[in-house]
């Protein structure tokens, strides 16, 4: 039986952060959690998550500047970006850097681990 599928979690709000960790950890994810895009690249390598998704505004380094990064530094990663300003440029802007997906948040549950499952596989 092979490992399940590690998910980083990128956001500055702790509500968030436990809301997606919850979903995807009781869906068999393993997830990881960091409060900024600068812990995210720190932790990218030791992490090595199969998926990021990431909170657009951030204070610091926001999600499309951290989506860029990560496609540098580990190309094959996806990375969703998840947030509450949520529109068709920002999903433009996402697909040109190489994203993976844009969603709205809050997500329904359904469509959070629709879209993961997407990326990483559905856990069995």
């Amino acid at each position: 039986m092979s490992e399940a599928p590690m998910i980083l979690v990128v956001d500055d709000e702790d509500d968030a952060r436990i809301f997606l960790s919850s979903i995807l950890s009781s869906a068999g994810y393993r997830v990881a959690t960091c409060t900024d895009g600068f812990e995210a690249l720190r932790s990218l390598a030791r992490i090595q998550p199969n998926l990021v998704i990431t909170d657009a505004r951030m204070p610091g380094l926001e999600g499309l500047e951290l989506l860029s990064k990560i496609k540098f530094a580990a190309p094959r990663t996806p990375v969703i970006l998840w947030s509450a300003y949520a529109d068709w440029a920002m999903f433009d802007d996402a697909m040109e850097r190489g994203g993976a997906d844009v969603l709205a948040k809050p997500s329904s549950n359904d469509d959070l681990l629709r879209a993961v499952g997407h990326y990483v596989g559905v856990k069995s």
